[in-house]
Formats: C-alpha cells, structure tokens, sequence
C-alpha cells in the first residue's frame, strides 16, 4: 500500500505559453504537480473533469476572460471551494474589487516574483488544508452530535420501559439508604400491599418500620451482614390500618451505592 500523501495539483491557466512554462517550472520546484491550459472553455472542462487543489488564472484571455472563468467555477457545486488566485500583468488592468467580488482569493502581478508566487500558492493552500479539516471536524461533529441523541432518546426509552415495569410489576419493590435505612423509592404495589401513601413512605419510614416483631428485623439483619442478602425471609408487616401482613423478603446490598434493594410479596 502505498502511504505517501498525495501530491498538490494546480492548474495554470493563462493564454501565453512563456509564462505557463514558467509558472510551471517555478511550481515544480516545490514538489507540486502542475496542469497547464491556454484558455478558459478549456480550463473549465480541465476543472469539472479533475478539480485541482489551487487555480492560477490569467485575468485578460480571448474569448473568455478571467473574471467569466471564475464566474463559471463558483456558480459550480464541485468547483465552487477551489481557490483562484488571478494572474495579471503590471501594465494591465486588474479591477481588484472585480477580482475578489466574483471569487478569487489573491492575485500575482507579471513579472512573477519567485518569492511572491510561493508566499501567495503556500499561503492559499494552507488556508484550503485548513478549511477542509474544519470541514471534515465539522462533519465528524455532527456525526457525534447525532449518535449522542440517538444513545440519548435509546436511553429515555429504556428507562420509560424500566420505569414502566418498575411501577407495574405485581410484588413491591424498595431501595432504601444502608447508612439510615431510610427508603428512597417504592413502587406502586409496595405502597398499595401496606396501605401508605408515596409522601408517608420516601425518605419518611425505614423497613424496620413495618416489621410486627423487632426479632425479625434482627434477623434479617444479621443475614446482611453476613451474606450480602436474604432470600424469601419471611416475617410479618403491620400495614397502615395496624393489621398484620405475612411477607416474604428478597434482598441485595449494594455497598458500592450504599443502597439496599429489595422485592416484598404477600405470602399465605
């Protein structure tokens, strides 16, 4: 595989063959790879056939001047970010404001100035490199930007279906602060099996609060302590209205949370 980066291609063009030899050459020296066309039918078609990367256009041509020429090459979708830097010479007219309102970016005076023709070419390609890198960050940013709302609205819909099961599944469920034991979040069978509202419950009742004899609670306890969890414990529950309510108890500890999480169901 071949890991060399592509070279630079420019195009040049300009009606008298000396000074597209020059330009050729004084480009070349740079390592770039130069194209050369005489007039601006031809240009274009050079243009809409291969888009180069940098365009040197001689502003007074027969038939088609420079200023049509760019003209035609920004009112182009694949030509219309290809830099124009105008060609003119000193003894010529170059109607700068003219130059820049149809497109160009720069513009080199005849005779050339080896110094001035690199500084002007490396100076434009540079600022092309860099508007196609913002380009492709901006691309890849959107890309971002629409994975992340994607993963966003995968989310929400995941926690609704949660949410959904949570607050409909037919045991109690509880999550409650290992440090207090206050309980920080029941759903809604939790709360209809023992009689309470939601405000009498989060964050106002630990579950030691329900237990009917204190001895069950140590139990329980005991059991989290030394195993992490309990399973199917059975006890008794006083509901709101006093009377008893024999339970079975499943539960985790998550330490890490510093929650304890559990199911509660009825037991005959």
């Amino acid at each position: 595989m071949n890991n060399q980066p592509e070279k630079v291609n420019i195009l040049v063009v300009d009606d008298k063959p000396d000074n597209l030899r020059l330009l050729s050459a004084l480009l070349g020296q740079l390592g770039y790879e130069v194209r050369k066309v005489i007039n601006g039918q031809t240009a274009l078609k050079t243009v809409q056939a291969a888009p180069p990367d940098l365009i040197l256009l001689d502003v007074m041509m027969p038939d088609m001047n420079g200023y049509e020429v760019c003209q035609h090459l920004k009112a182009s979708p694949l030509t219309c970010d290809i830099p124009v830097i105008f060609i003119s010479a000193l003894d010529e007219v170059l109607d700068k404001v003219k130059a820049f309102a149809v497109g160009g970016v720069d513009y080199i005076t005849k005779p050339f100035s080896e110094e001035e023709v690199f500084a002007r070419v490396e100076n434009n390609l540079t600022i092309r490199r860099l508007q196609k890198q913002l380009r492709l960050r901006n691309i890849q940013l959107q890309k971002e930007i629409c994975d992340r709302q994607k993963a966003e609205i995968q989310l929400i819909r995941s926690e609704t279906k949660f949410r959904n099961l949570f607050e409909n599944a037919p045991i109690g469920i509880f999550s409650a602060h290992l440090n207090d034991g206050l309980i920080v979040e029941v759903n809604q069978h939790f709360i209809g099996m023992l009689g309470y509202s939601h405000a009498e419950v989060i964050n106002q009742k630990t579950i030691a609060d329900f237990y009917v004899a204190p001895g069950d609670e140590q139990l329980m306890l005991a059991q989290l302590q030394i195993k992490g969890k309990v399973d199917n414990f059975a006890a008794y529950f006083i509901k709101r209205d006093r009377t008893p309510i024999r339970v079975l108890i499943s539960a985790r500890m998550n330490v890490e949370n510093n929650c304890l999480h559990g199911v509660v169901m009825s037991h005959r």
